[in-house]
C-alpha cells in the first residue's frame, strides 16, 4: 500500500546573514566552556590551546560538508535530513535518533551548569545550597524555556540573538581587560606547561564546544534568506568567530594563572575568578553574568534543536505522527507532543545524571552522529546527482570520508579510554533506537530477527562486563557466583541464537531433503513438500517447548540477580582500567547501575523471546504441522 508522504511547509525566511551568524556563535558559546575549560587547562596545560585549535580545524572541515548539504537540502530537520536523503533507511532513524539524545543531554548539561554557577556564587558568601534545591534550580531554565520562550520560535530566535549580543559585548570586556593588565599580572607571559599526551584527550572533552555550531545552524536553514548563498557564509562565519573567542579565553585565562595553575578543574566560575583578579569584584559579577546568559542560550538552542529533530521524525512516520502537530487556535508554531516529550526526557538527564558524564555522553553521540554525517556527503553526491548544489566542498571524496573515519575513531577512543560509561550507555541508546525502529516500523521476520541480535548483543556485552569485573575489580564470592550464572545463561542464550538462525525444522526438513529422501512426499518441479512424521514433528515440538520454557527460567534468573543488585543485596565494587598510563575508575554506584541497567534489559528480552518461542510452538501445533 502506498502511503502520501506529508506535505512539508517550510517556513517564511526572514533571518538575515548577520543574525544567523550571531545566532550560530550564541550556540557556540554556550556554557560548557565554563566548566570543562578548568579540565582541559589540568590535563593539557598549555596545549588546550592546540586542543581547541585541532577541534575548530575539525569543525570548519565538517560545516563544509554542512554548508553543502544544506544548500542542497534547505528543509527542516537539519542534520537528520541529510542522513536520510544520503544514507536513509535504518542508519537515518538512528541518526536522528542519536541527534534528538544529543540534543537532549546537552539541554540537560547546560541546566546543569546553570545550577553548578549559582552554588558557587552562594558559597563565595558561605551559603551552602541543599541537593533538592539545586536540582530544582536546574530544571527550573529547563521549564521556563520551554513554557515562556518557546511559546513561539520567532521569540525564541529573537531571545537567543539579544542573549548572544551582550555574551559577546561581556567576552570581549573580558579578553579586552585581561590583555591590557596581563603585562603587569604576568610579566613574563609565562604559560602552564604544555602536556602533549594530554592534547587528544583534552580534544576529545572539549570537542562538545563546537558541536552545537553546525549541528543548530542545520536546524535554522529553513528561516534564513538566500540560503545558497548565505548558508556557507553563516557556518564559516560562526565557526571562525567562535573559535577566535575560544583561544583568546582560553589565552587570557592562562596568562591569569600562570606557570603553576592550582585548583581549575571543574570550576563552572573559574571565569569569574579569573575576572576578579584582573578587575575586582565587577570581574566575578561580569563572568557570573555572562555564564548565566550562556547556559540559557545554550537551553534554548538545544531545546529548539531536539523539538525540530522529533518534530522531522514523526513527519516521516518514525514517530507517531501526532508528535509533530501544534495547538489548534493558537498563536503558538511549536509542537505541543514533541516539546513534552523533549523535556521530559531532559529532565530525567538532569536529575539523574552527573554533569561530567552528561558532557561525556553528548560527545560520544555526537561524534556518532557527526561521522555519519560526512558519510552523507558522500551517498549523497553519489546518489542524488541532480540536486542543486550551489556550494560544493572541496576535496571530494577525501575530505568526508576522513572525518567520517576520525569521528567513528573519536568516539571509539572515547569510550574506552576515558567513558566507558558513555560507551555503554550510547550502545545502550544504539540498541533502543534499533529495538523501537525494528519492532514498530518493520514486519514480523524483522521483530524476530531483531530479537535475535539483540539477546547476541546482549550476551556479548555481559560477558565483556564479567570478565572486565573478574579482572579489574575486587570480586566477593556472591559475585563469583553470580558471574558463573551468568556465563551459563550468555552460552545457553547463544545457542537460542543459532536455532532461531537456523530453527529445528528447517534443519529437518534439510536432513530429509538431502539425506532421507524417501520422506518426500511430493515434488513440484523445484519445489517439494516434505512430510517429517508424528514421532519427528513431535520430538521438535517438544524441544522447541523446551527451548521456550528455558528462556523464560533464564530470563527470571536475570530477573533475580537485577532485584538483589537494586537492593544491594550484591554490589559490584569499583573497576579501576589500568591502559598503558591512563587510569580510568568506574565507581561502584555506577558500574552497579550500569550492570542493573543491562541485565534488566537482557532478562526482559529473554523473557518476552520465551513467550514468543512457546506461542510459535501452539500456533505450529494448531495448524497440525
Amino acid at each position: 500500500m502506498n502511503e502520501t508522504k506529508p506535505k512539508e511547509v517550510l517556513p517564511q525566511r526572514t533571518l538575515k546573514l548577520s543574525q544567523a551568524v550571531v545566532y550560530g556563535i550564541g550556540c557556540g558559546i554556550g556554557g560548557s566552556i565554563f566548566v570543562l575549560l578548568g579540565m582541559g587547562i589540568e590535563i593539557a596545560g598549555s596545549g588546550l590551546l592546540l586542543s581547541l585549535l585541532l577541534g575548530g580545524i575539525l569543525i570548519f572541515f565538517t560545516g563544509l560538508n554542512y554548508a553543502e548539504l544544506s544548500t542542497s537540502l534547505p528543509m527542516a530537520g537539519g542534520a537528520y535530513n541529510f542522513g536520510k536523503e544520503g544514507i536513509g533507511g535504518f542508519l537515518a532513524f538512528i541518526i536522528g535518533f542519536f541527534l534528538w539524545i544529543a540534543n537532549v543531554a546537552m539541554c540537560a548539561f547546560s541546566a546543569q551548569i546553570f545550577a553548578l554557577v549559582f552554588n558557587e556564587v552562594f558559597a563565595k558568601i558561605n551559603i551552602l545550597i541543599p541537593d533538592t534545591v539545586l536540582t530544582l534550580i536546574s530544571i527550573l531554565p529547563v521549564l521556563l524555556t520551554s513554557l515562556i520562550i518557546f511559546r513561539t520560535q520567532k521569540i525564541a530566535i529573537r531571545i537567543l540573538l539579544l542573549f548572544t549580543f551582550i555574551l559577546i559585548a561581556l567576552f570581549a570586556f573580558f579578553i579586552i581587560s585581561g590583555l591590557i593588565i596581563a603585562p603587569i599580572t604576568n610579566p613574563t607571559f609565562a604559560l602552564p606547561q604544555i602536556k602533549f599526551d594530554g592534547i587528544i584527550p583534552a580534544f576529545l572533552l572539549l570537542f562538545i564546544l563546537f558541536t552545537s555550531i553546525t549541528s543548530n545552524l542545520a536546524y535554522l536553514n529553513p528561516e534564513l534568506k538566500n540560503p545558497s548563498k548565505n548558508i556557507p557564509k553563516t557556518i564559516i562565519y560562526a565557526i571562525l568567530i567562535t573559535l577566535v573567542l575560544y583561544l583568546s579565553i582560553t589565552f587570557v585565562v592562562l596568562i591569569a594563572l600562570g606557570e603553576n595553575p592550582t585548583s581549575v578543574s571543574g570550576n563552572p566560575v573559574l571565569l569569574a575568578d579569573v575576572f576578579e583578579s584582573v578587575i575586582g569584584p565587577l570581574g566575578f559579577f561580569t563572568m557570573v553574568i555572562a555564564a548565566i546568559i550562556s547556559t540559557l542560550i545554550a537551553i534554548n538552542s538545544s531545546l529548539g534543536s531536539a523539538v525540530s529533530v522529533i518534530t522531522a521524525l514523526a513527519r516521516d512516520r518514525f514517530f507517531p505522527e501526532k508528535i509533530r502537530k501544534t495547538k489548534p487556535n493558537t498563536k503558538s508554531d511549536m509542537p505541543v507532543f514533541g516539546l513534552l516529550i523533549s523535556v521530559i526526557v531532559i529532565l530525567l538527564f538532569t536529575i539523574f545524571a552527573g554533569i561530567g558524564f552528561t558532557a561525556e555522553i553528548t560527545n560520544f553521540i555526537y561524534f556518532f552522529a557527526l561521522a555519519f554525517v560526512n558519510y552523507a556527503t558522500v551517498k549523497l553526491r553519489r546518489k542524488r546527482k541532480e540536486l542543486d548544489r550551489p556550494f560544493k566542498a572541496p576535496f571530494y571524496p577525501i575530505l568526508p570520508i576522513f572525518l567520517f573515519v576520525c569521528f567513528l575513531a573519536f568516539a571509539v577512543v572515547l569510550g574506552i579510554i576515558i567513558s566507558l560509561e558513555a560507551l555503554i550507555l550510547g550502545l545502550i541508546i544504539l540498541i533502543i533506537g534499533f529495538t523501537y525502529e525494528l519492532l514498530v516500523i518493520s514486519d514480523k521476520p524483522s521483530i524476530n530477527l531483531t530479537l535475535t541480535g539483540i539477546k547476541f548483543f546482549f550476551s556479548i556485552i555481559i560477558g565483556l562486563f564479567v570478565w572486565v569485573i573478574n579482572n579489574f575489580s575486587v570480586v566477593f564470592p556472591e559475585v563469583v557466583f553470580i558471574n558463573r550464572i551468568l556465563i551459563i545463561v550468555g552460552v545457553f542464550t547463544i545457542i537460542t541464537v543459532i536455532f532461531d538462525l537456523m530453527p529445528l525444522r528447517e534443519l529437518a526438513y534439510y536432513y530429509v531433503k538431502f539425506v532421507d529422501k524417501e520422506k518426500v512426499a511430493i515434488n513440484i518441479g523445484s519445489a517439494q513438500i516434505i512430510d517429517l512424521g508424528k514421532k519427528r514433528s513431535k520430538v521438535i515440538h517438544n524441544m522447541n517447548l523446551v527451548i521456550a520454557f528455558l528462556q523464560l527460567g533464564a530470563g527470571g534468573v536475570i530477573l533475580i540477580i537485577v532485584f538483589m543488585l537494586g537492593n544491594h543485596n550484591i554490589a559490584i565494587q569499583d573497576i579501576t582500567l589500568n591502559i598503558d598510563t591512563n587510569v580510568s575508575i568506574i565507581p561502584s554506584l555506577a558500574g552497579s547501575t550500569l550492570f542493573t541497567l543491562i541485565l534488566f534489559i537482557f532478562g526482559l528480552i529473554l523473557v518476552i523471546c520465551g513467550i514468543l518461542s512457546w506461542y510459535r510452538c501452539k500456533e505450529i501445533k494448531s495448524l497440525g504441522l
